[in-house]
């Protein structure tokens, strides 16, 4: 297609038939809009779409007003008669030669003057950008009125590149549309938002930090910040363990402190020679074996190794650089790791204490502000740890967002030493929810190493029947439930509930922040069980 002849015909065209919506503009300005409409449309393909205004009509050719000072003449097929004035989304049937051809789409007429009617009304273009907005907007069960029109159009100018459809779903949701949010509610969307996972690369994101600051800054800087960071975790116990003692089965499956991995033999194990050669003392030394390598005697004794040197009072040689490679070997990274999952991670069986949960977040969120005061100093800010930290307080912020209008709550478990990511969502029917013997929902999610995606929908009614359905993606998985599946029915029995399970493949992974949007039209704001992460 030759657009400089293309421009030229359809320009004395227009010319010829001018009437009030075009006339005022000269010959080059006119132009100019029907480049700018034709370089848009022919961006496009057969088959898109195309939404503007009708600015006029002469037989089957028709005029349109794209927004930006773009024009578009194309030729429409179908027999409809559009009128001057009217929003419509075309199909682009061809565009061949020097002929645009369009098909009107009839099932967006309606919808089209409304939106028409709403951006008018709010002084806002008539461009494709906006009438997205607005389909988005009313996708989404949202007004359309002036105030709310001008607010989302604040937010997508505030935010750019993000699709407008993601910021109408937050709305509804009442969560901010603020970046860090939106980033969050992405990470949700594309199932990058596990906090297991976070709490799991702070590991490496702190020997990686330490070589960088030691590099950038120097060795005492360095080793001043592995002091600051591992004294975080030295004299943590875990969660406090509150009036009553852990279930006898958590108990059983604590770990100890011992490492996963370490010999039973320490003083022949990787890790006993790596602090040999970073200069640990024949007692320090001795005190480790005493301990069979507990983690948390292990940090001590890293500490004071490290203190020492920044006093002046050890002269091991190099000791920068061998502590970096301690720092990045197996046995530490495996060690720190279980110290870190011991104090922020919870049995299966804790879950159901009262106050577990509650008393997990707070820990989290103590350890989480205490490694941000750390992490403010100019020289420390642009770490890999400063950065997990960051993503992990926003996500304990989105979660708090979310929970101020849902029951949704992360739930970092460990099961048999593996991390598990899990999530817990409440929902319920509005009516049945205002009545005593109302049924109580909930979808409980987790990302199991051997077993998959796991989906266990739980619906509670008339206060003691309990109907359960598991959704696994694999058939031996769902085959190794059923077998136990006894298990859990003479758990339920014993506290007087009666339960019946079904099991059941699926082929897709749940997003339960999708599963949120679905049912948030049928979800009753649960008074007295928010929960709030940041308490």
């Amino acid at each position: 297609m030759n657009i400089s002849s293309f421009v030229n015909q359809i320009t004395q065209t227009i010319t010829d038939a001018a009437n009030g919506n075009t006339g005022n503009l000269s010959p080059s300005a006119l132009e100019e809009s029907i480049r700018n409409g034709l370089e848009a449309i022919l961006s496009k393909g057969s088959g898109q779409s195309v939404t503007g205004e009708v600015l006029q009509m002469k037989g089957n050719e028709i005029l349109l007003s794209l927004g930006g000072n773009q024009l578009l003449q194309a030729r429409l097929e179908g027999g409809a008669m559009p009128k001057t004035g009217q929003l419509m989304t075309f199909q682009i049937q061809n565009m061949a030669g020097n002929k645009i051809l369009l098909t009107p789409l009839f099932e967006n007429l309606n919808q089209n003057s409304n939106i028409s009617t709403a951006l008018k009304a709010a002084g806002l273009p008539l461009t494709d950008q906006m009438i997205q907005m607005v389909k988005d907007m009313m996708q989404e069960g949202l007004p359309i009125d002036r105030q709310s029109l001008y607010q989302m159009n604040r937010a997508m100018n505030l935010n750019q590149g993000v699709p407008a459809s993601t910021l109408a779903q937050m709305q509804r949701l009442g969560i901010p549309l603020e970046a860090d949010m939106i980033r969050q509610f992405q990470n949700y969307q594309n199932y990058e938002h596990q906090i297991t996972g976070s709490l799991s690369d702070l590991t490496d994101a702190f020997t990686e930090s330490f070589l960088q600051i030691s590099v950038e800054q120097g060795a005492q800087e360095g080793l001043s910040f592995v002091k600051d960071v591992l004294g975080q975790f030295v004299s943590e116990e875990g969660i406090p363990e509150g009036d009553g003692s852990r279930n006898p089965e958590a108990v059983q499956n604590k770990t100890d402190g011992q490492a996963a991995g370490l010999q039973k033999n320490f003083t022949e194990s990787a890790l006993y020679k790596e602090l040999k050669e970073i200069g640990a003392s024949p007692e320090q030394l001795s005190n480790l074996v005493t301990n069979k390598g507990n983690g948390q005697q292990v940090l001590k004794e890293v500490l004071q190794l490290i203190d020492q040197n920044l006093k002046g009072e050890a002269g091991t040689p190099d000791f920068s650089e061998k502590l970096g490679k301690f720092l990045e070997g197996k046995e530490f990274k495996q060690l720190f790791k279980e110290t870190l999952n011991r104090q922020l991670l919870l049995e299966p069986a804790e879950v159901a204490q009262e106050g577990r949960v509650d008393q997990l977040y707070e820990k989290l969120n103590q350890q989480m502000k205490s490694l941000n005061a750390l992490l403010s100093d100019p020289a420390r800010g642009d770490t890999a740890l400063a950065k997990t930290v960051t993503n992990l307080n926003q996500n304990m912020d989105f979660m708090n967002a979310v929970n101020q209008n849902f029951s949704y709550i992360q739930i970092p478990l460990k099961m048999y030493n593996k991390e598990t990511s899990g999530e817990l969502f409440v929902y319920t029917n509005k009516k049945s929810l205002a009545k005593k013997d109302g049924n109580v929902s909930a979808l409980l999610h987790l990302d199991m190493e051997y077993l998959g995606s796991v989906d266990v929908h739980v619906t509670l009614s008339q206060g003691q029947k309990v109907a359960t359905k598991f959704y696994l993606q694999d058939d031996a998985a769902l085959d190794l439930i059923a077998e136990h599946i006894d298990l859990l029915n003479d758990r339920l029995n014993k506290r007087g509930y009666s339960m019946n399970a079904e099991f059941i493949n699926q082929d897709t992974q749940t997003n339960v922040l999708g599963e949120i949007l679905d049912q948030s039209k049928n979800i009753s704001v649960l008074s007295g069980t928010s929960f709030d992460v940041r308490a």
